[in-house]
């Protein structure tokens, strides 16, 4: 139960819809965990504090105090990461790849994942570690084989997220073999994510912005209006194949203004990224690079 949480005063999340062994809330208050072992459908999402008093006085769904975390980890159990390619306007324009006719999807791996406010190191040997700011869809249901409108049912909450991009790897292209998805994309710690999930029932409804900023400069500033396929299109399109379900993140891809394509310096050690997604919340981590040996 250490192994939770950053000190905030901010509900960090909540997971409903996840298996039984799964389900629990979790939440932070005066930089301390707490964890209800059992989950509700009501709560006091706007107030840490009443949160505190809301599960505190329910006797089926007592509070264990976890006292202070040892490590941080991502908001919610990473399963699997979907990513599609090209998916904003803006992103295909400075690139000069053509519009894709349908979403064209890469991996990251679980341990891809890392959490909101963690240091994420790179590989000594990289020299282009780029940002790509995108809103990650968390699901909340399984199944397969679903519509547009299941798809978007399934969505349980949103969160920031930052794609990171080893170009030096990624852009080795090979003769009839395209691009090295897995080397550039999927290294250890290449997505942080957090620091909370905003469950839908709570989210604000209309377009979400979408902005970047290393150490406090804007690098990106994009909207979901410029989506080429909106988030239930990508989840629907994936189920075909896939039986999707809780911990499952999809993302929504990235706007312009990644350095690869505007000439913007990529990422060094000391650097601090913000990914800011309107109505949702900030995503902050710090960049450091391995020693070289």
């Amino acid at each position: 139960m250490t192994e939770v949480g950053i000190e905030t005063t901010r509900l960090r999340y909540i997971l409903r819809g996840f298996p039984p062994e799964r389900a629990a809330t979790w939440l932070l208050s005066d930089g301390q965990a707490y964890y209800a072992p059992t989950d509700s459908s009501e709560f006091p999402v706007d107030d840490p504090q009443a949160m505190v008093a809301f599960w505190g006085t329910r006797a089926s769904t007592p509070l264990v105090r976890v006292g202070a975390p040892t490590r941080l980890l991502p908001p919610f159990p990473v399963h699997r990461i979907f990513c599609p390619a090209v998916n904003f306007r803006s992103h295909r324009d400075e690139s000069g790849m053509p519009i894709p006719t349908e979403p064209y999807f890469f991996l990251k791996f679980a341990s891809s994942a890392v959490a909101g406010g963690s240091t994420v190191v790179a590989p000594y040997q990289v020299e282009q570690l780029d940002y790509e700011g995108e809103i990650g869809y968390v699901l909340g249901r399984s199944g397969r084989h679903w519509d547009a409108e299941t798809a978007r049912a399934a969505i349980f909450g949103f969160t920031p997220t930052n794609d990171l991009s080893l170009r030096d790897y990624q852009f080795r292209e090979q003769p009839r073999f395209g691009k090295n998805w897995v080397m550039g994309k999927a290294f250890d710690a290449s997505l942080p994510i957090g620091p909370w999930i905003l469950p839908c029932e709570v989210a604000p409804e209309g377009e979400m912005t979408v902005r970047t900023r290393v150490n406090g400069e804007l690098r990106q500033d994009g909207s979901t209006r410029d989506m080429i396929f909106p988030p239930e299109q990508l989840i629907a399109r994936l189920s075909e194949v896939n039986t999707l379900g809780p911990g499952d993140l999809v993302l929504s891809g990235t706007p312009s203004g990644v350095a690869a394509y505007q000439g913007h310096r990529y990422l060094r050690d000391g650097d601090t990224v913000e990914v800011e997604i309107g109505g949702v919340g900030t995503l902050r981590h710090k960049i450091a690079f391995e020693p070289r040996p």
